[in-house]
């Protein structure tokens, strides 16, 4: 999504304890039981696949720790597991607030990891990185309460980031590294065509190689178009055996078209996992992100999530973030999280839903 649609927080201050953080924090360090290596996720043609049990996962992004999650409670991850029956969270990190305070950052990430996976959740960890170096890199308004840069990167640092990750994650297969939020050469290209793939996939490779130097989790790759760009990847995929692919899909791109919204996947779903990592919509508000249950969020889980088996999370379990899946700070569900919350709980009825397994 473009820096100025979904994501965009109204009210939410700056938070990074680290004190308050120190016992959660610690659990994020487990290591698999001695003489029991733990069930890792395979990838198998177009599915993800524990055993020989095939996974699907479905859940919700709830933003990052130190300002979307500022003010959440941890017990958030056991609710999102026992009733809105998710097995998956997306937990974002801002690449801003990782420069300005890397240790609160690395804590607040610890505690909120290990409080998903004690729930039973499966964990996709996203640098929350928007644009391209020397192509678009856009600024955030001050009023936000965050740094101006904070969503933007150079792969060098990149690269360290997810060398750290891989190090401290690298032993829980049960938790997947999505390396680059949402891909974009210009503000103003707002079409798939595949034509920056190229660009990206030079950039994802070095990022997956330094991965691979230190863990096997499943890595997951954008396309261009603020990740809604999977046109020509099927033809031209990363070389790595344990990628599978990213897709955003909100009201405004081919607002209407469902036909024309597919197109954008490039028949890459065919052939690989495809993880839906940010969607939504919110009846509330007018202009890109406005959808109504019946206009966006039925037809696209009906004919692009349920039709075509695409794992997903929903942006975003917050208030203040929009689309917002919750009403109000006590958990009270918003429309379109209603919406979501049933989705989820049909899913965990279907045969290929399961919880990560403990490390």
């Amino acid at each position: 999504m473009p820096i100025d649609q979904p994501g965009r927080i109204d009210r939410r201050r700056l938070i990074v304890g680290t004190g308050a953080l120190a016992m959660a924090a610690t659990l994020g360090q487990r290591t698999a039981r001695a003489g029991e290596p733990a069930s890792r996720i395979e990838i198998v043609g177009r599915h993800l696949q524990i055993g020989a049990q095939r996974l699907r996962l479905t859940g919700v992004a709830v933003g990052d720790p130190t300002y979307i999650r500022a003010d959440r409670p941890l017990s958030d991850y056991r609710h999102l597991a026992s009733d809105w029956r998710a097995n998956v969270v997306r937990i974002s990190v801002q690449p801003g607030l990782w420069r300005r305070d890397r240790t609160g950052v690395a804590a607040a990430l610890s505690a909120n990891v290990a409080a998903a996976r004690a729930a039973g959740l499966f964990v996709i960890i996203d640098w929350h990185r928007i644009g391209f170096p020397g192509y678009y890199d856009p600024l955030v308004p001050e009023a936000w309460g965050l740094p101006t840069d904070a969503n933007i990167a150079g792969i060098e640092e990149t690269i360290g980031f997810w060398t750290e990750m891989a190090k401290i994650y690298g032993n829980d297969p049960a938790i997947l590294f999505e390396i680059w939020n949402e891909p974009s050469i210009d503000a103003r290209f707002w079409k798939a065509t595949g034509e920056h793939w190229p660009v990206f996939k030079a950039a994802w490779v070095r990022i997956v190689t330094a991965i691979r130097a230190h863990a096997e989790n499943i890595v997951l790759c954008a396309g261009g178009y603020w990740a809604h760009d999977l046109v020509g990847v099927r033809n031209d995929l990363v070389d790595d055996p344990r990628v599978a692919y990213v897709w955003h899909a909100y009201p405004n791109a081919e607002r209407g078209d469902m036909a024309a919204r597919l197109r954008t996947l490039g028949g890459l779903h065919e052939i690989r996992p495809v993880v839906v990592t940010e969607w939504g919509f919110s009846p509330e508000t007018r202009g890109e992100l406005h959808g109504t249950v019946k206009g966006f969020g039925e037809p696209f889980a009906r004919e692009a999530l349920e039709a075509l088996g695409l794992n997903h999370t929903a942006w975003c379990y917050s208030v203040g973030a929009m689309p917002n899946l919750l009403a109000s700070e006590d958990g009270r569900p918003s429309e379109a999280g209603a919406f979501v919350r049933a989705l989820l709980r049909r899913s965990a009825l279907r045969d290929d839903w399961r919880t990560a397994p403990d490390v």
